[in-house]
């Protein structure tokens, strides 16, 4: 590695550090789905699974120290991160979420790769890129059975910062905007107050039928993909007999092929990762609670820039609202990053500019239309 510069050292350090953090984090994850299973067979498959994550995450650590031979790992707080966010997105979704984050930062690790100018270290770094690939298609198919283009779920939580996010900027706008027009502060609560009332009705209504389309869309999917059941191997066997021999086949080449088809299919299907574990596709979040949660977070934001008005004068609450909603739209953007995997401040200040900008806009809207 000593072919390498300064800023492609760092450069590399920075993608293959990340690409650590969520291996370890799926192997303790794996190793908690483990120990809390009552399945024999399923605890064994995933000790299996937890393991081989170990084993990778300890070939990274190598390659970091390579790279930065005083480098450290804080494992400490990567377990109390896994423990928090375990029980925030539920089993699956956490895993979904990890491994789809390491899918990004070994796709930040094959670009960092392919911008080295020595053509061996080019080569060696893409080799480790492109077997990290191939690792994470295995584990989002064969493991979570998840297809390619399939994005990790936040559950519950994305729900709620989705409502909340809606509720700071909308309410804020609309009291921004009555505000340009009217000075009088139990006006200005009351038009508050019923933007919230329907702003949560709409976002509720909306996660509902977003969340039982896309259950209906999972469904039908899945009875695509779904072997057909209830059919024994001699009925598969004869079936791909009859097929082969249509296609021209003689009836011997025709058996052998069907039997081995269907030998591999029945290998892989007694194989596959039970629905005990809790890691099955059709886990879904229920659209009630969708509704529920997006509806709900929605109304109790909206209060930050309404209840000012219900106690103060208006010059008070409006200097009180604006300020409490601004910093409150900052925390709602950082809080994305759980998601979006960018910098929580770079988050927080884009939530917190789109908010100002939509309540400036709507307040110069009042002031053209006074009462």
């Amino acid at each position: 590695m000593g072919n390498l510069t300064r800023e492609e050292k760092k450069a590399l350090r920075e993608a293959v550090k990340k690409i650590f953090k969520f291996k370890f984090m799926q192997a303790r994850a794996y190793e908690r789905l483990a120990n809390k299973t009552g399945n024999e067979r399923a605890r064994q498959c995933l000790i299996e699974i937890s393991e081989n994550e170990k084993k990778d995450s300890d070939y990274i650590s190598e390659v970091i120290k390579k790279l930065d031979p005083d480098s450290e790992e804080t494992q400490r707080f990567l377990d109390l991160r896994i423990g928090l966010m375990m029980r925030i997105l539920g089993t699956r979704g956490f895993l979904e979420w990890a491994v789809v984050a390491e899918d990004e930062a070994v796709e930040d690790l094959a670009i960092e790769a392919s911008s080295i100018d020595e053509p061996e270290e080019s080569e060696r770094w893409n080799r480790i890129a492109s077997d990290e690939r191939f690792h994470v298609i295995r584990v989002k198919e064969d493991i979570l059975g998840m297809e390619s283009w399939e994005m990790g779920g936040g559950g519950g939580v994305a729900d709620v910062i989705f409502g909340a996010n809606d509720g700071l900027v909308s309410i804020l706008a609309l009291v921004a905007g009555v505000y340009g027009a009217v000075t009088e502060s139990h006006l200005i609560f009351i038009a508050g107050v019923a933007g919230a009332v329907a702003g949560a009705i709409s976002m509720g209504a909306g996660a509902y039928l977003s969340s039982k389309s896309e259950q209906e869309v999972t469904q039908k999917e899945n009875e695509r993909r779904e072997p057909q059941k209830g059919r024994t191997p001699g009925e598969k066997i004869q079936e791909l007999v009859t097929l082969y021999k249509e296609k021209g086949m003689k009836a011997d080449e025709a058996l052998a092929v069907a039997k081995r088809i269907v030998t591999q299919l029945e290998f892989r299907e007694e194989h596959t990762i039970p629905d005990e574990m809790g890691l099955t596709s059709e886990e879904s979040w229920p659209p009630v609670k969708a509704a529920t949660l997006t509806g709900s977070s929605f109304a109790v934001v909206s209060l930050i820039p309404i209840l000012p008005f219900a106690f103060m004068e208006v010059t008070p609450a409006v200097i009180t609202a604006a300020t409490a909603s601004i910093a409150c739209l900052f925390g709602v953007g950082a809080s994305k990053a759980i998601f979006t995997r960018k910098s929580w401040i770079r988050s927080g200040l884009e939530m917190m500019v789109i908010g100002t900008l939509a309540a400036l806009a709507t307040y110069l809207i009042g002031l053209a239309f006074p009462a």
